[in-house]
């Protein structure tokens, strides 16, 4: 589990030696155990920009997701599976589903060549893109 260390974490996983916890890494540390993942679960009920699913998807490593997720972000069966609960078993099967028919690669694929529009300078090449075209003749 990668995140921030609150007291609601520690005592959800205290005792789970399943659970593995990291906090404060740095951004190659973070690269490295995404790039290694089979997947990111993130059953959230609120995300405002799922920077974490975009890290995920660039690393190749597939999202299973919650609806607070937007649709735009991750595309059932395409780049991860959705969820639309917040029940365990329901995450644990779209889970399996990244490993029927070795399906894993080819949505680990998609991940990353989905991730590659919102690389940071290609996002600011269009913002010049439409500054320059947005300016009227003198």
């Amino acid at each position: 589990m990668i995140g921030a260390r609150t007291s609601h974490v520690l005592n959800a996983t205290a005792g789970k030696d399943f659970v593995d916890l990291k906090f404060n890494l740095s951004e190659k540390e973070k690269i490295e155990i995404l790039s290694s993942s089979k997947a990111l679960i993130l059953p959230s009920s609120y995300e405002a920009f799922p920077y974490a699913v975009l890290e995920a998807l660039a690393c190749g490593t597939p999202a299973i997701v919650s609806e607070a997720i937007p649709d735009e972000v991750v595309i059932n069966g395409f780049n991860g599976f959705r969820v639309r609960s917040f029940n365990p078993d329901d995450y644990a099967k779209a889970l399996l589903k990244i490993f029927e028919n070795d399906k894993w690669y080819e949505i680990s694929s998609n991940a990353v060549e989905f991730s590659k529009q919102f690389d940071h300078i290609e996002i600011a090449k269009r913002y010049l893109s439409l500054i320059s075209t947005s300016k009227s003749p003198s």
